[in-house]
């Protein structure tokens, strides 16, 4: 049997990254994407999220394209657990397992270094790092995937030009720059779950 902390802190980071990574553990994958003339990504706030989830005790029950949006929000039946934006009871249990989409203000997102960010979403700027761009709180689930779609983030070109329409990671995505007479694009994205 697995068990699991009742609260876990779980951040969905972004790469787009060129040289390959040692995945830290085998569930990481590596990755070798790049991005094109791009200052930032960022994801939309308040944003419909479609996420894969599943139950840490039992390997065969799961949910797939569970939409989420964190002004969405939802009773539970534990009244001290006030709202979220999820909820499911798995088959025989007693509880309801829910998923909270976390603020990036969430003190539980700050770190405890010094000049470090921490796991508060924000944009993705720097090539070759996992950034997080999405914090839940789950008890009694586990997110599994994330399914990328259209108009979830907003990309920032070197020349300034904000792309927020039509921005889709399902597949590498390109646009043209008017201020850099130039194409902007963004390959290879990758997504990955960390519990904290």
């Amino acid at each position: 049997a697995l068990f699991l902390p009742s609260r876990v802190f779980v951040p969905l980071t972004l790469s787009t990254f060129t040289r390959p990574t040692r995945p830290t553990r085998p569930t990481q994958p590596s990755h070798a994407s790049y991005s094109n003339k791009v200052e930032s990504i960022t994801a939309v706030a308040d944003n419909e999220f479609s996420i894969d989830i599943s139950n840490p005790l039992n390997d065969y029950e799961s949910r797939s394209a569970v939409t989420v949006r964190a002004s969405d929000l939802v009773d539970t039946d534990n009244e001290r657990a006030g709202q979220v934006n999820f909820v499911v009871k798995w088959e025989g249990a007693q509880k309801q397992s829910t998923l909270a989409v976390m603020s990036a203000d969430d003190k539980a997102l700050k770190s405890k270094k010094k000049g470090s960010p921490g796991f508060a979403p924000r944009p993705l700027t720097a090539a070759g790092e996992w950034t997080p761009v999405l914090a839940v709180d789950c008890r009694g689930l586990e997110p599994s995937g994330f399914n990328a779609g259209v108009d979830e983030f907003t990309v920032v070109s070197c020349g300034g030009s904000t792309f927020s329409e039509e921005v889709d990671f399902s597949d590498d995505w390109c646009e043209y720059c008017e201020k850099n007479e130039g194409a902007v694009s963004v390959n290879g994205v990758s997504f990955r779950w960390t519990a904290l």
